[in-house]
């Protein structure tokens, strides 16, 4: 009894250990979830904040496109200014050019009109003469000479007619020529005024140009600045990437040792818990024969005080009493057991705060749990029970060897069997039994359910190799955490692996369409210049 005591102790104190050490895992792995969770949160802001920088950079380049635009109407707004100046200019030495041609047409017209008027002098000059001489002809040889004079006055009459109408179409294509320079004067004012609000449009367009060069200029410069500040957050993200592949590196190097550690200590604890479960059934084997030798030596005993009046139908019926007293206790375990089960099935609460993923897994692998728990429970009964038959069904010769023995033992071993131990309850042993065979199902279910692969060859070798109370004793007080959780642990850092390479092949896809866009904008504002 007080090794069982001490058993029970060692076995609480085990569970104590275990549940505490489950719980300190689950803390840990909470603060890994929230951790995870942390860098889940930094990693979309990050996104979004790429996402903004992107959106940024697309409006600076449409508003670059959409002042480009303007530069390049501005730009062919100019050349057609240019094309209409040069056209006005070449216009204009036309009209200065027939200006020109015009007034040496009128100094000609004048000089010839000059040249007429000196004509037309001499000749009124010559007529006068003729004139005189003919009034002092006439009075000398009024005949023959007053013809001659007749005549030479109406040739010079028709000459002075033809000059004067000479005169008057020099006068008429002097007053058409004025009338022209007049008309050419004008048009030239209204080309010079038109050259002169073109020039003052033309210094308008160079001034919106320059205004514009400017404004693009100053987008280059915001764009550049924009850039480099995300090359910087694209550095510092590839900064915080690196570290946290680090800190994931990290931690699932000590995942990795952790689970070796875990696997070990749940190893060493279902080789722990084989040998008890073994131990305590050889015990209470060994109870139950100790008992039924004893009741059977104290019912020798009282058959030879009577004076061997005991018959073979009563050795019958107590040996039918006895068999349904066993029957009796075998349902007693089997309601032990049952609730032994229940309390095993509420066990998983525990865990209750355990991520989602764990707790889906352990929901998964439940079914299997309990058919290897029903197994092993079943497998202990009907062992027990076939144990209880074999110890109550032997025939009577083994109880002739026995009770042969004890006569040969003589008196010393009847000292031995005192009354107390003849007259002990039977209930109280019946309850260790209970207790003991309840409390290693419990460990040996509680191991399955840790351990859900069930290592069937582990635990038939630790169920063969001998051992001792010291090395059970030494067995440290290890926890039993779930399997589970460093298959979900390596899983979700992979994950999270493949998600930060994801990411950053992202980053770089961007930063590398941002640099060709960034070349093709400096080569067009170098093919423009």
């Amino acid at each position: 009894q007080t090794q069982l005591a001490n058993r029970k102790q060692i076995l609480e104190s085990v569970e104590l250990a275990s549940r505490s050490e489950i719980q300190h895992l689950t803390s840990k792995l909470e603060r890994a979830n929230d951790a995870i969770c942390a860098n889940e949160l930094e990693v979309e802001r990050l996104n979004m904040r790429v996402d903004d920088l992107t959106e940024n950079n697309r409006v600076i380049l449409e508003d670059q496109q959409r002042v480009q635009e303007e530069l390049r109407q501005s730009k062919k707004m100019l050349e057609v200014l240019q094309d209409e100046k040069m056209e006005l200019r070449s216009t204009l030495q036309s009209q200065e050019d027939f200006i020109d041609s015009s007034k040496l047409h009128q100094e000609q017209l004048e000089k010839e009109l000059a040249r007429l008027t000196g004509t037309l002098r001499t000749k009124e000059l010559l007529i006068r003469a003729l004139e005189e001489r003919l009034q002092e002809k006439q009075l000398s040889s009024p005949g023959i000479e007053l013809e001659h004079i007749l005549l030479q006055l109406e040739v010079a009459q028709k000459k002075e007619q033809h000059l004067q109408s000479e005169v008057t179409h020099l006068e008429n294509s002097l007053v058409s020529s004025n009338a022209r320079c007049v008309q050419l004067s004008e048009e030239l004012d209204e080309n010079i005024k038109e050259l002169q609000s073109m020039e003052e449009h033309h210094a308008e367009s160079k001034a919106e140009i320059k205004k514009l060069k400017e404004q693009l200029s100053q987008a280059e410069q915001t764009h550049s600045s924009e850039l480099e500040e995300m090359k910087r957050e694209i550095s510092r993200l590839t900064q915080e990437l690196h570290q946290r592949d680090i800190t994931i590196a990290s931690a699932s190097g000590s995942t990795s040792d952790l689970e070796q550690r875990l696997r070990a200590e749940i190893k060493r604890a279902e080789r722990k818990a084989v040998e008890h479960r073994v131990i305590l059934v050889q015990l209470e084997t060994l109870r139950l024969e100790n008992h039924h030798l004893s009741e059977m030596l104290t019912k020798n005993k009282c058959g030879v005080l009577e004076g061997k009046h005991v018959t073979l139908r009563a050795l019958s019926e107590d040996y039918a009493v006895e068999l349904n007293k066993l029957k009796s206790e075998n349902q007693q375990l089997q309601k032990d057991l049952a609730e032994a089960r229940a309390k095993l099935e509420l066990a998983p609460q525990v865990c209750q705060d355990k991520p989602e993923s764990t707790a889906q897994q352990m929901q998964d692998q439940e079914p299997e749990a309990r058919d290897v728990q029903y197994r092993t429970t079943r497998e202990a009964q009907h062992e027990h029970d076939g144990q209880a038959e074999r110890v109550h069904h032997k025939p009577d010769g083994t109880v002739q060897h026995h009770q042969g023995e004890s006569q040969r033992w003589g008196a010393a071993e009847m000292g031995t069997v005192t009354p107390e131990t003849g007259d002990l309850p039977t209930q109280t042993s019946r309850k260790d039994c209970v207790e003991s065979l309840a409390l290693g199902a419990l460990l040996g279910v509680d191991s399955l359910l840790h351990v859900l692969d069930g290592n069937k060859a582990l635990a038939d070798e630790a169920s063969k190799q001998p051992f001792s109370s010291h090395q059970r004793e030494s067995v440290p007080l290890s926890p039993l955490p779930s399997a589970s959780v460093g298959s979900i642990a390596a899983r979700y850092l992979e994950e999270e692996e493949l998600r930060s390479q994801h990411i950053l092949e992202c980053l770089n896809a961007h930063i590398e369409e941002l640099k060709k866009e960034s070349e093709k904008i400096v080569r067009q504002f170098g093919h423009q210049e």
